[in-house]
C-alpha cells in the first residue's frame, strides 16, 4: 500500500504541475499504457537513429534511419510512466531502461535524454539506468545516487558501428564518470561471432585498465535483413541459426561460457542481464526472471500484510497469501493489472490460484 499511496502521491504533484490538455497526450501515450517486463519499462528518448550499426534491430522493425525526439516534455514522461496501472513507484519501484529504439545521447536526443532521467529521479525515485555508445555527459553524476550507465562496446576496433564514437574512446567517456562516483558497466552487446570472439582480450584489457570492473555479454538476434547487412562485412552468422525472418528476431545460438570465463579469469565480475546491473549499481535485489535472483535476496521478503492489504482494497475476497522459495503464492484469481504491479512493487513473481 505504501507503493500505491506513494504513486498516487507524485501523480497528484505531476498533475499539479501540467496543463490538462499535457496530461491527456501523456496518459494517451505508450509509456502510460505499456506492461513493463521483468526486466523494468524502457523509455524512448526519441523514435530512429542515423548511426547504422550493422547488427541493429529498430530498422526491421520501422523506425527510421534518422532521429526525432520523443514528443513528451520531461514533466509528461514522469506523469505518463506514473499513471501506468502496471508500474510501482519509488526507490524500489518499477526498474527504468532509457533509450530502447534510439541512441539518447545523440546531439539530437541529448538534452531530452538528461531532462527525462532527472524528471523521473526526481519525481518518481525509480532506479535508472541508460545505455549509450555516444560519449555521455559528465552532468550524469547529479541526476541520481546509483545512476546505472551501459557503456556498450562490440569489439574494440567498431568496424559495425562506423557512425558511432570509437570503442576506445567510449571507455574513456566511461572511465571519467567511474572518476566520478557513477556506476558504470561495460555492455559487450551484441556479441557477433568471428568479430567480437576474435577481439575479446583486448577489448577487456582495455576496459580493464580503464577502470571496468563489471560486464554483460549481450545475445545478438538478427532477422534476414540484419544477417545481409553483416554478410556486407564479412560475418557470417548462419551457423549459429536456423532460420531467418524478415521482422521476427531470432537470438543467435552462441556460447558464452569462453568469454565469461575469460572476463573472469581478469577480474570482472560477469552479471546476466542488463537489468541485474541496474539492481546491482542501486543495491537493491530482484527474483522476477530466470537470470536471477540478483542482489542481496534477504531484501526480498515481502510483507506479507501489506500485500494481503492491497488485493483487499481492490476488492478481492477471502485471500490467503503465503511466500514459497521467493515467491508469493496468492489463493484466488487476480486480474493482470494488479498481478504485475504487485511483481513490480515486490520484485517477486506472483502465483495465483482461482478465485473461489
Amino acid at each position: 500500500m505504501e507503493v500505491w499511496e506513494a504513486k498516487q502521491k507524485a501523480i497528484k504533484v505531476l498533475e499539479e504541475k501540467l496543463e490538462e490538455e499535457e496530461r491527456t497526450e501523456a496518459r494517451r501515450d505508450h509509456h502510460a499504457k505499456r506492461p513493463p517486463r521483468p526486466c523494468g519499462i524502457t523509455v524512448h528518448t526519441g523514435v530512429g537513429c542515423p548511426l547504422a550499426c550493422a547488427y541493429c534491430y529498430i530498422y526491421d522493425m520501422g523506425f527510421p534511419g534518422s532521429v526525432k525526439p520523443y514528443k513528451l516534455t520531461p514533466l509528461q514522461i514522469a506523469y505518463a510512466i506514473a499513471t501506468n496501472p502496471y508500474v510501482a513507484v519509488g526507490a524500489w519501484g518499477t526498474l527504468v531502461a532509457v533509450g530502447s529504439v534510439t541512441e539518447p545521447f545523440l546531439p539530437e536526443t541529448r538534452e531530452k535524454a538528461v531532462g527525462y532521467m532527472r524528471a523521473i529521479a526526481e519525481y518518481l525515485g525509480n532506479p535508472i539506468q541508460i545505455s549509450t555508445k555516444m560519449l555521455p555527459p559528465l552532468e550524469l553524476a547529479e541526476v541520481q545516487r546509483g545512476l546505472d550507465v551501459l557503456i556498450s562496446v562490440t569489439d574494440l576496433e567498431g568496424r559495425l558501428e562506423p557512425k558511432a564514437p570509437r570503442p576506445v574512446d567510449r571507455l574513456m567517456a566511461g572511465a571519467e564518470l567511474l572518476k566520478r562516483g557513477i556506476s558504470v558497466t561495460l555492455f559487450v552487446r551484441p556479441i557477433v561471432p568471428g568479430v567480437t570472439d576474435r577481439e575479446l582480450m583486448r577489448l577487456l584489457t582495455a576496459a580493464r585498465e580503464a577502470g571496468f570492473r563489471r560486464v554483460i555479454f549481450g545475445t545478438l538476434r538478427v532477422t534476414s535483413g540484419i544477417a545481409a547487412r553483416l554478410r556486407a562485412y564479412g560475418v557470417n552468422v548462419m551457423p549459429y541459426v536456423k532460420e531467418l525472418h524478415p521482422t521476427r528476431q531470432i537470438p543467435i545460438k552462441y556460447p558464452k561460457d569462453r568469454l565469461i570465463s575469460a572476463a573472469k579469469d581478469l577480474g570482472f565480475e560477469v552479471l546476466p542481464a542488463s537489468c541485474a546491473s541496474n539492481v546491482r549499481a542501486h543495491c537493491q535485489a530482484c527474483a522476477l526472471c530466470r537470470w536471477g535472483p540478483c542482489g542481496d535476496i534477504n531484501k526480498l521478503r515481502a510483507n506479507l500484510e501489506d500485500v494481503m492489504e492491497y488485493l483487499e482494497w481492490r476488492g478481492y475476497k477471502h485471500v490467503d497469501i503465503e511466500m514459497r522459495n521467493l515467491s508469493i503464492r496468492v489463493n484466488v484469481k487476480i486480474d493482470r493489472r494488479d498481478k504485475i504491479f504487485l511483481e513490480q512493487a515486490t520484485r517477486l513473481p506472483v502465483e495465483t490460484g482461482r478465485r473461489d
